[in-house]
């Protein structure tokens, strides 16, 4: 069943219709919202407010103006600045033991990963939901936009300057791993 006929669905109180909603875009909304606010915490809460949102609004939805998961990550946007939080919370996760050959791999790639959350946490704010909608929300332009609030064309500059911004951002990290 296609979001479109979920939300029909939802807005005359179908609570199945919401959980099968709720899984499909829980994952992208949280992503979002942690980006932008930095904390597990506050993301968890401006997920739980945008699907309440989606609850309280399905019936004004247009499928025919955007996508749901474009207009949710615009809802997440709006919920996470309302809040006006942009702390920086680092990650403290326990790194659990490896087998010893593979130990070496999972550093390198463990590494690889946390240098390039870092250098995109680094990014000015715009150019970072930019980055993050576009590449790991894997959005199109034009959803990407509609989400921002800008122009396609805008959201091309923010990209360029994004991505050249990381590799300076990340040139570090790939010369130690060369010269180890």
């Amino acid at each position: 069943m296609n979001d479109a006929e979920l939300l029909k669905r939802i807005a005359g109180g179908d609570e199945t219709a919401f959980l099968v909603l709720y899984r499909r875009h829980c994952d992208a909304v949280h992503r979002f919202a942690w980006v932008i606010l930095r904390s597990e915490a506050d993301a968890e809460e401006v997920a739980q407010e945008c699907f309440l949102t989606l609850a309280q609004r399905a019936a004004s939805f247009r499928p025919e103006r955007a996508q749901l998961r474009t207009w949710l990550l615009g809802i997440t946007r709006n919920l996470c600045y309302r809040r006006g939080r942009h702390r920086i919370q680092e990650d403290a996760e326990a790194a659990e033991p490896a087998e010893a050959p593979e130990i070496e791999a999972a550093m390198i790639r463990n590494q690889t990963a946390d240098a390039v959350r870092k250098a995109v946490m680094e990014l000015p704010k715009a150019q970072r939901e930019a980055i993050v909608l576009f590449e790991l929300e894997e959005l199109s332009l034009a959803e990407t936009a509609e989400v921002l609030g800008i122009e396609a064309n805008a959201v091309k500059a923010r990209l360029y300057r994004g991505r050249e911004l990381l590799k300076k951002l990340l040139a570090p990290s790939v010369c130690e791993r060369k010269t180890v």
